[in-house]
């Protein structure tokens, strides 16, 4: 397994970034932080599973990477309105996950060309 693919580098220097901000979410916010993290780590797991699976396994977990990569960005909304995050953090963070979406987004037409 290929631990240095540009998409679960990009994965993880996300999560890193995302953890580091969401130390400062008010308890009321807990669900809203649990959420944001079980999506990061997920994230990464179908990231790992789809570099280890071939063909038809493989789109199965790409195409879950995309709609992890949706509900983070729905969370990290919901967090700038709930000023939890603050504009900056929300915009640079949508753009970093941007990037992974058009990179998987790649992944995903090169398998079918195959």
């Amino acid at each position: 397994m290929n631990d240095n693919l540009l998409i679960l580098t990009n994965i993880k220097k996300t999560i890193l970034r995302l953890e580091k901000f969401l130390e400062n979410y008010s308890r009321n916010e807990k669900v809203l932080k649990e959420n944001i993290q079980k999506e990061m780590y997920e994230l990464l797991k179908d990231g790992y599973m789809a570099n280890s699976f071939k063909d038809s396994e493989r789109i199965i977990y790409q195409k879950n990477m995309l709609v992890h990569i949706k509900m983070i960005d729905f969370y990290l909304y919901t967090s700038h309105s709930k000023k939890q995050i603050s504009n900056k953090q929300y915009t640079t963070t949508s753009k970093y996950l941007l990037d992974i979406f058009i990179l998987i987004q790649g992944w995903i037409k090169s398998e079918k060309e195959k």
